[in-house]
């Protein structure tokens, strides 16, 4: 994990990385960030896609089941990046 004051990094998989950014707006949300470019945005505590898109669809599963399983970790560290 790489930690900044403004943006967290987590370790990246063989296709995609979850970040969450400091001095964001709306819903808590982390970024995943996909090797060929691709990008979306989801909601930590429901797993929604609130921006962009990936395909096919299904090289969202992993990191989807990757959020929800550390949710509050997640969570946790959006709030302190985004009080």
């Amino acid at each position: 994990m790489h930690y900044s004051e403004s943006m967290t990094t987590y370790t990246p998989t063989n296709d995609w990385r979850i970040r969450i950014n400091g001095n964001e707006h709306g819903v808590p949300h982390v970024h995943v960030e996909f090797r060929d470019g691709n990008r979306v945005s989801v909601a930590i505590a429901t797993g929604e896609v609130l921006a962009g898109q990936v395909s096919p669809t299904r090289r969202l599963l992993d990191a989807l089941n990757t959020i929800r399983q550390n949710q509050t970790e997640y969570l946790d560290k959006y709030r302190r990046l985004n009080p």
